[in-house]
């Protein structure tokens, strides 16, 4: 699995993750891969925007975003158009796939 984030002025490496993801194991991506990126940029009024896999909506992710005082974007289920992320994982299939 490949996991990554971006904002108005920043981005991550990509990160690369073995196993089966479970909420313990996203709350660790979090805490290594966002955290920095949301640190770096400073403020307050960070929102952040994920995909509602239950491993991301569960009662321990939610709580790791309220201690770290990021909001979650509220979207409906089943909406990628909405959801920049994904524009980036179709440039990147299409990359890979070419060839």
């Amino acid at each position: 699995m490949v996991w990554a984030a971006f904002c108005f002025n920043g981005q991550v490496d990509l990160a690369f993750l073995g196993g089966r993801q479970n909420s313990p194991k996203s709350t660790e991506t979090l805490e290594n891969h966002l955290m920095p990126l949301a640190e770096n940029i400073g403020g307050r009024n960070r929102e952040y925007q994920h995909d509602n896999v239950p491993i991301h909506t569960s009662n321990a992710t939610k709580n790791y975003l309220n201690s770290k005082n990021l909001t979650v974007l509220e979207w409906p289920p089943m909406s990628p158009d909405l959801n920049p992320i994904e524009n980036v994982w179709d440039i990147i299939s299409r990359k890979v796939y070419e060839n």
